[in-house]
């Protein structure tokens, strides 16, 4: 069943169309990967589903809602929960208040969320701040996954952080799979985008240029023009 479904987005920024009449469709308890060169519009469709920013034209319809520019905090509350692409993590706050921004959680409950993602019990009273770069990652995406959804949307979860990371997000994305979760994600690294998704979109020019499993979409002459130019 397709859980989320984006028709005909539009999008101008000073006169540019950064999203120029995307249309595709989200099936439940898959991952979906949304690719693109830089420029793309991948993270301005990220906003207009999330409510950020709102759509000078088409709809964006999840589940059985037309969600089209609602509030974000009504989205949310929907059950669309996000990472973004730039670390956004209260650094002057514990770990444990941070992940309970997503929703009040007794200890137990955040050390339940924090093995998700594979870090230790022992970091929920460290300040944010003290962890490394991939591990505020790995805890952005443990909020993520508190946080009560039917939607996961992660803006570039593998940007910054090490190979031993994201090997390590590989396997919370396929855990989070098992259990039931719809995921969409960004991502520029093809080998985990191609290894991890069951279905692929790709975006050019604020349009979807094609999509479709992941050994189909890495064939296509025309993402590679995408890409790499003419």
């Amino acid at each position: 069943m397709n859980i989320l479904t984006i028709k005909k987005l539009v999008k101008a920024f000073g006169g540019v169309n950064a999203v120029n009449g995307a249309s595709f469709e989200v099936t439940g308890g898959k991952i979906t990967a949304l690719i693109g060169p830089n420029g793309a519009g991948k993270t301005t469709v990220f906003n207009l589903i999330s409510g950020l920013i709102k759509p000078d034209a088409g709809q964006v319809q999840f589940i059985h809602n037309d969600i089209t520019g609602w509030f974000a905090h009504h989205i949310a509350k929907q059950g669309i929960s996000r990472t973004f692409q730039l670390s956004r993590v209260f650094k002057q706050m514990s770990v444990a208040d941070n992940l309970r921004l997503a929703k009040p959680s007794t200890d137990q409950e955040l050390e339940i969320a924090l093995h998700t993602v594979g870090l230790e019990k022992q970091v929920l009273s460290k300040l944010a701040g003290e962890l490394s770069y991939g591990q505020q990652r790995l805890m952005e995406i443990a909020r993520a996954l508190l946080f009560p959804h039917k939607l996961l949307m992660l803006d570039e979860p593998t940007a910054g952080v090490n190979p031993a990371v994201r090997k390590q997000l590989k396997g919370i994305l396929r855990e989070a799979k098992s259990h039931g979760s719809t995921i969409l994600l960004i991502e520029h690294d093809m080998d985990f985008v191609m290894d991890v998704s069951d279905h692929v979109i790709v975006l050019a020019e604020g349009k979807v240029l094609c999509e479709g499993r992941p050994a189909k979409v890495r064939k296509d002459k025309r993402v590679l023009e995408a890409y790499l130019g003419k």
